[in-house]
């Protein structure tokens, strides 16, 4: 039987993910309805027309591209009416999907590459972050490809009609705190730390290790405990690759916690599915580039 305490916290810990979420979703969707009301939509692809005749993808693929640079909550959220308004299809989805990889993490370039890795960690900051970057860009070129092979529409816009902002609210706000309260629970419960445990065979240094499981509780803390082990004499590259094992261990529990709750209130089950194909690509990627830091 489960604990009451454990219910209390990981109900807390919800309600502290919704203080922290909610607030730039709300804002998200009701930008995007007042854009679609007012025509900026609208204006914004007639004038990504020539891009569309170059690159050969549609509309909205090229329109969450770029609205994903400056907010990815409002990407997805574009994308998802069009999607649930039979603009695109499934597959379009999943290729708009690995497209916005490079701008996702782009957003995240002056907020916590800049201010906090690269000074902390310095070169290998650096390096990690270049990582990272070519990991997304990988991913937004598969996505390009993908695009333009399963695109098979003209390049004009197909308007997109408005909807409640306030129901969306409401129901992504229902979503994304019933997902965020199991996958809570399931982490204080002890069932993700199983995949930790199951890595500590590995023959790689110590330190790597220590890096990479304090990377699946919190990744500032793992990168100041980084920062420590380069102190006392750990080689950079020893350093990235904690960092990025530290990505593979706690790739699904990131995964989880952060990318389905809101996917699953966009998509539905559908949600499921696109974040399941991002995160597999995504580990493949870095399970390659730590095994060339291992080999150089």
């Amino acid at each position: 039987m489960i604990e009451i305490s454990l219910i209390v916290q990981a109900a807390t810990l919800t309600a502290l993910f919704l203080i922290k979420t909610l607030p730039a979703v709300i804002v998200a969707i009701y930008a995007v309805s007042y854009s679609i009301k007012k025509g900026y939509i609208k204006k914004l692809a007639f004038s990504l027309q020539p891009a569309l005749r170059k690159f050969g993808v549609s509309e909205f693929a090229v329109i969450s591209f770029a609205t994903c640079f400056i907010s990815p909550t409002a990407s997805y959220s574009m994308l998802s009416q069009a999607w649930r308004e039979k603009k695109i299809d499934d597959r379009e989805v999943i290729a708009v999907s690995f497209l916005n990889s490079f701008p996702s993490v782009f957003s995240h370039l002056y907020t916590f590459f800049i201010p906090f890795i690269i000074p902390v960690l310095g070169f290998a900051g650096v390096v990690y972050t270049g990582i990272r970057f070519a990991v997304a860009i990988v991913k937004s070129l598969l996505g390009l490809f993908l695009s333009r092979k399963w695109n098979h529409s003209t390049p004009s816009f197909q308007e997109i009609k408005s909807t409640s902002a306030s129901q969306n609210i409401f129901r992504i706000a229902a979503i994304m705190g019933v997902t965020y309260f199991a996958v809570s629970l399931l982490s204080l419960l002890g069932v993700f730390d199983l995949m930790t445990e199951s890595l500590k065979f590995l023959p790689l240094r110590a330190e790597v290790l220590t890096i990479a499981i304090i990377e699946f509780f919190n990744v500032r803390s793992a990168v100041v405990t980084a920062a420590g082990f380069m102190d006392s004499g750990l080689e950079w590259k020893w350093v990235v690759a904690g960092l990025i094992l530290g990505n593979v261990i706690s790739f699904s529990t990131r995964s989880v916690k952060h990318s389905l709750p809101m996917h699953l209130s966009l998509f539905g089950q559908f949600g499921v599915k696109i974040v399941l194909l991002n995160s597999v690509v995504t580990l493949i990627l870095d399970l390659v580039f730590l095994a060339i830091l291992l080999i150089i």
